[in-house]
């Protein structure tokens, strides 16, 4: 095992960071005197925070009588303390990649979290505390532990273990393994992101709520916050933990003792976890699995006490069985995804001629892609396209992108007006959207005899084009993402005119957030810019290969899909 680092000797670019405007938001709230409309201003500096907050906003979890429209009035609802809480909460939800560290289960850690949010959001709903603060909380108590894994990923071998022990037994194991535990890190990364001094005090006390002193009416109701905290942390490890029997009868003591809690009220609270861990994790766009309810909890505890008593001959055969339904069951799931990825490599379009004026690739991270490409010529010439990134990765982003490829290519041949077709593809991806998911879209109409192209980018990443003598001009997002609200609006970018040796690259986000060398920086757009420019002067064709093979030569895995489409102004006027 290597040894650890200090703590002291990490730098703040070692830590996960929120995005800019998030900080900015987070920042702009513990300052008495800012305004709505200054939040609101720094909000939309983020479109996809934007989107995401307006989303959330707008869940059953919040329980508002009516749809908020825009961010200005769901930012007036909120007020400055929820939505520094739920601004957080999103932060640190997407702080840390879904891939970042190989081999530990984020889903798992993820479920966790939630049920020790929602379980403290019932608690503090029971001893009249604020619910929002003590749900921010809850879901940031343990974020330490995932923070200490992201920079010693090859201790993901622990996870498990950490996972199955009661909340004092992990938090002995945490510095035995990593030289610190998660408070540590929580408490380094508190002052890090700026968050407000008795958020971070209890954070990083809630293993040791006596160390803050009940002075007066803010500490003890700080004191009580970090007591909330470790009774939910106890609340958990019911579901995880691997002496269930034990570590309930301790709960039910600190529920007792904190809370003033009793035995109907405690297992109505635990009865209750399920449903509002559904609720919950619909409306932050987590991915949890089904959830049990407490009383299946108990009869799988004593299932479990009654096969530890089977001979270990019996043992054996069922391990020899289950490996082999395991393992015919991996056969089956393998031919399954290779037939899923042939059918959507069918939705890319066909290769044209070589003197097709647009060109495109799709290099998929894993079996399954959560980008897509497409064009198809109109009757009258004029040439349809688009490029979209189905936010999330795996069997939902596959179908999102299934789905949407094959709305955009049907109604594309009726519908000739770039902003009209996106509005309906958003309205048919709302009606049936799941876990949060929208996709980023760049749609337009080519016409290659004048060299026009009418265009609308939702949320994707700038188009850029480039001129003769290395003049760049990008084209922004004028719109939010697919599938977050209905009835958007989709507006055009101004008219673009490809001159004959003008052209256009289009790309998804993972071509900025890819990797040149492993170990490297993130490429970044002047990065891609600069990697374009070196391609300029050979076909289009080969100038998207090369791009890709400098991607696949930095790494046997790639980060993230991989999408780029160029156009060339091939004008015949």
């Amino acid at each position: 095992m290597s040894q650890p680092a200090s703590l002291e000797q990490l730098k703040p670019s070692d830590l996960p960071s929120p995005p800019q405007a998030a900080l900015q938001i987070l920042r702009a709230c513990s300052q008495d005197d800012v305004s709505s409309t200054e939040l609101s201003i720094l909000a939309e500096k983020d479109p996809v925070l934007t989107a995401e907050l307006l989303r959330v906003v707008n869940t059953p979890f919040f329980g508002l009588s009516r749809k908020v429209q825009s961010l200005s009035h769901a930012v007036t609802i909120l007020g400055q303390r929820t939505l520094r809480n739920l601004v957080l909460c999103l932060s640190v939800r997407d702080a840390i990649g879904e891939d970042a560290i190989p081999g530990l289960d984020t889903t798992a850690y993820w479920e966790d979290s939630l049920r020790r949010a929602v379980s403290a959001r019932l608690l503090g709903t029971q001893i009249q505390q604020n619910s929002d603060d003590c749900f921010t909380a809850g879901l940031l108590q343990d974020f330490g532990l995932l923070v200490l894994f992201y920079l010693r990923p090859e201790m993901a071998l622990y996870w498990e273990e950490l996972r199955n022990l009661d909340p004092e037994a992990r938090f002995s194991a945490e510095q035995q393994y990593f030289g610190h535990s998660h408070t540590d890190v929580i408490t380094l990364l508190a002052d890090t992101w700026d968050l407000p001094d008795e958020l971070g005090q209890v954070l990083g006390a809630h293993h040791h709520c006596d160390a803050i002193a009940p002075d007066d009416d803010s500490s003890k109701n700080r004191q009580q916050l970090c007591r909330i905290l470790y009774c939910a942390d106890w609340m958990n490890a019911i579901f995880t933990s691997s002496d269930k029997s034990s570590v309930l009868s301790h709960t039910q003591q600190l529920l007792r003792d904190h809370c003033g809690m009793q035995e109907e009220e405690i297992n109505t609270c635990l009865n209750t976890l399920a449903e509002e861990m559904e609720t919950a994790a619909s409306s932050l766009g987590l991915r949890i699995e089904s959830q049990p309810d407490f009383e299946q909890i108990m009869r799988d505890a004593n299932i479990k006490l009654a096969e530890a008593n089977l001979s270990y001959q019996e043992l054996t055969w069922k391990l020899e069985q289950t490996l082999k339904e395991r393992d015919a069951l991996a056969l089956e799931l393998e031919l399954e995804l290779q037939l899923a990825r042939e059918i959507q490599e069918s939705l890319l379009p066909k290769e044209l001629s070589d003197d097709f004026p647009i060109t495109g690739l799709n290099v998929s991270a894993r079996q399954l892609s959560g980008d897509f490409y497409d064009y198809f010529v109109l009757k009258d010439g004029r040439i349809y396209f688009n490029l979209a990134d189905v936010s999330g990765k795996g069997v939902y982003a596959a179908l999102l992108m299934a789905k949407t490829s094959s709305l955009f290519h049907c109604l594309g041949k009726h519908i000739h007006e770039p902003d009209k077709l996106l509005a309906h593809i958003n309205n048919e991806l709302h009606e049936t959207a799941i876990r949060g998911m929208f996709v980023t879209m760049i749609a337009g109409i080519y016409d290659p005899r004048t060299g026009s192209i009418k265009m609308v980018n939702a949320g994707n990443p700038p188009a850029l084009i480039f001129s003769p003598g290395n003049k760049v001009q990008a084209i922004e997002a004028t719109a939010s993402p697919l599938g977050i609200l209905p009835n958007s609006v989709f507006p055009l970018a101004p008219e673009i005119h490809l001159g004959a040796k003008d052209c256009m690259y289009l790309f998804s986000d993972g071509a900025t957030e890819g990797y040149l060398q492993e170990g490297g920086e993130m490429l970044g757009l002047p990065g891609l810019l600069k990697l374009i420019m070196s391609m300029h002067n050979l076909a289009p064709k080969d100038q998207l290969q090369a791009i890709i093979e400098k991607f696949n030569a930095a790494s046997a895995t790639l980060h993230d899909d991989i999408t780029i489409m160029l156009i060339e102004g091939k004008t015949s006027a």
